[in-house]
């Protein structure tokens, strides 16, 4: 069974890892301005020593440095941008990371910087994250569990787009998973050791972007979670051990003030002024619930919308154990999100963090459908996990037709309606059955879109074309066969 397991781990490593590689730099888009933000900043800090990048906030004149077209060989991608030097909008660790990549690449810094040198570093990022949504499902529902949670973060298209883009928060749900896996070992054994790195953990995840900071605060509720049992706690310990979470994590908060003010001191507080009261409001919430998105745009990824509703399961109804201290972190991030983002604007990426703590509560939710085995759990398998047939569809390629549909949904829900009738043994294995075959077919679909997206955005358009890498021509081995569209 050991070597089982390890068999197992390593196919769906390879399999997600492949997955989330092949194409990496044409969806998203290559136009993706947002991620140019910190490959200009990073590849300017890396040649010239000093960040410049463009920005919408109110920079003041004197800071202005370029305003015209910025384009990729004097073609696609483009866009017009006004550059400001030095660039002040965000912290430099993530800016840095891609821009040393752009320019091990050999990128131009005074054009459009391809996406492939940029999300180069973000698929290994992810790639690790992957691995720490594995080791934290294992935790704390057992390695099969944790394996199928893993394989949710690799196929739900949604996941696997936004785990490609070039943007901080990627860098922070990497952070992020890490300490609460570290935190979740502290649950089991209150050892210091698990709580040392912590601090550099929320520090460095702050240098990416200044909402990695919040990592401290929720390993403070850990650690009281942990060790207050009412009149009977150590409260010196407890504050000791809160301190030193706190306290060290200042540094890098000291380290981005200096950074700012070492560069330009007005400009630092101007934008850190604007940054702060971005306008958020209580409609922030429901705006994350119903615009499932890894860009500026809606994606209907039913599976996506699927690991929503069972995070929504088992907020109200917490596993035991703890499993629910995977719910209380959904919400925790669900806040900052709430407290950062601007109202109503689709800029998705500040909610990538919290996407792997959802492939955790999507694996959950299929796996309940399963073990329920009744009408009502066919019916929410077979109404979401074959939903992504959908994004297969485009000018050129029909959907089901309405007839098939039909039948085909009717044959699904017939063992359900059955079994709630008779509720025999047999009908609730051949429920199970049905339900297993809805899952492996829905994955099948999502593996099929994901590694065929370009070609189903751009199949008889023009789309912007950049250069590839080695990483971004991967294939599965014979079985690429089996999912590229005829």
């Amino acid at each position: 069974m050991k070597y089982f397991k390890i068999a197992a781990f390593l196919f769906v490593f390879l399999f997600t890892f492949i997955l989330r590689a092949h194409n990496y730099e044409k969806v998203p888009t290559p136009a993706h301005l947002d991620e140019q933000l910190y490959a200009w900043s990073g590849i300017n800090l890396v040649e010239r020593g000093v960040p410049i990048s463009w920005s919408t906030l109110d920079y003041p004149k004197r800071a202005e440095v370029f305003k015209g077209v910025m384009s990729y060989g004097g073609g696609d991608p483009k866009a017009g941008v006004t550059l400001y030097k030095p660039w002040l909008d965000e912290p430099p660790l993530f800016s840095y990371m891609v821009g040393y990549s752009a320019h091990a690449f050999g990128a131009d810094r005074n054009g459009f910087i391809p996406s492939s040198y940029i999300r180069f570093p973000v698929i290994f990022v992810s790639t690790i994250t992957s691995i720490m949504v594995f080791l934290v499902g294992a935790l704390v529902s057992g390695f099969w569990m944790g394996l199928f949670a893993m394989l949710l973060y690799g196929t739900v298209p949604l996941m696997v787009f936004a785990s490609r883009t070039a943007m901080p928060e990627n860098l922070i749900a990497l952070l992020l998973m890490t300490s609460i896996y570290l935190l979740l070992r502290y649950q089991k054994k209150a050892s210091f050791w698990y709580l040392a790195s912590i601090p550099v953990l929320a520090g460095l995840a702050g240098l990416a972007k200044p909402t990695g900071y919040f990592i401290a605060p929720l390993a403070i509720f850990f650690v009281w979670y942990k060790d207050y049992v009412g009149k009977k706690t150590n409260l010196k310990r407890l504050i000791v051990k809160s301190l030193y979470i706190l306290l060290l994590t200042l540094p890098f908060v000291a380290a981005y003030i200096w950074y700012g003010y070492h560069f330009d001191k007005e400009i630092f507080r101007i934008i850190t002024t604007i940054q702060g009261s971005r306008p958020v409001g209580f409609g922030n919430l429901a705006w994350q619930l119903i615009s499932p998105s890894y860009g500026t745009n809606v994606l209907k990824d039913s599976w996506f919308i699927f690991c929503l509703l069972s995070g929504g399961f088992y907020l109200l109804r917490p596993k035991k154990g703890l499993a629910k201290l995977i719910s209380f972190s959904l919400i925790y991030w669900l806040a900052v999100v709430i407290l950062s983002g601007g109202e109503g604007d689709l800029l998705a990426w500040y909610r990538f963090p919290y996407y792997p703590l959802l492939a955790i509560c999507g694996a959950w939710g299929i796996t309940y459908l399963y073990k329920k085995a009744n009408f009502l759990s066919l019916f929410l398998a077979g109404g979401f996990l074959l939903g992504n047939r959908l994004l297969l569809v485009n000018a050129f390629r029909p959907n089901i037709s309405t007839q098939n549909f039909r039948i085909l949904f009717s044959l699904i829900m017939a063992p359900g309606v059955a079994y709630q009738i008779f509720k025999t043994g047999w009908l609730k294995a051949l429920v199970k059955a049905t339900i297993l075959i809805v899952i492996v077919i829905g994955l099948y679909i999502n593996t099929k879109y994901i590694y065929n997206a370009y070609e189903i955005a751009c199949q008889s358009l023009s789309c912007p074309m950049v250069p590839t890498t080695w990483l971004s021509t991967l294939r599965f081995p014979f079985f690429w066969r089996f999912l590229v569209l005829k």
